[in-house]
């Protein structure tokens, strides 16, 4: 008996301060970092929720730029919009890894809705251009866009503890800045 007291106790320790970590980091839903604004966002927002948004950011953003490098006048532009819808699906990619990292679950019905709700009044998500804009227009609202990403993209590298992350993330936001001032030299006389 003796033998199976020294045997179990240390496993049944191990199990339990596992189960403790486990729990206390949320592994399976994994939360934003304590104190980044995220919470803001709803008390059931999980890092998966911020990259499916990301994801959908993404895809909008390359089916925009294509769309801008069809109006565009000038060749130069056509390639610099073709090259920005290029990066647009890098950046799908790679949250769409990070996804994969994760064991499949499905967005929360009850939680989702409000989640895209409170980040379209935030104005990171949502906020669309009428199809008949002009070429100018366009370019407006991608510089707009542009700076609403990278803002967007610090939430999320603020929001995690580990610094590999934060630093992925910073290349993220400093890319989509510099989408922005692409952009701003492609359309000098916009201010």
């Amino acid at each position: 008996m003796r033998e199976h007291l020294t045997l179990y106790l240390p496993a049944a320790i191990a199990v339990g301060l596992l189960a403790y970590l486990f729990l206390r980091r949320r592994w399976l839903g994994t939360s934003p970092a304590e104190g980044s604004r995220f919470k803001e966002f709803g008390e059931n927002i999980h890092l998966r929720d911020l990259f499916r948004l990301a994801v959908l950011m993404e895809e909008d953003g390359r089916a925009f730029y294509l769309k801008m490098a069809e109006k565009a006048a000038d060749k130069n532009t056509k390639t610099l919009c073709s090259k920005l819808a290029e990066e647009e699906s890098a950046h799908r990619q790679l949250f769409l890894d990070m996804l994969g990292h994760w064991n499949p679950l499905n967005v929360n019905p009850l939680t989702w809705p409000a989640f895209l709700e409170k980040v379209r009044k935030e104005g990171f998500y949502g906020d669309y251009l009428d199809e008949n804009a002009s070429e100018e227009q366009m370019a407006v609202y991608a510089m707009r866009q542009e700076v609403i990403a990278a803002n967007f993209y610090q939430l999320f590298e603020e929001a995690f503890p580990e610094a590999w992350k934060r630093a992925r993330l910073h290349k993220l936001v400093t890319e989509e800045r510099a989408h922005e001032a692409k952009l701003r030299a492609a359309y000098p006389h916009i201010k």
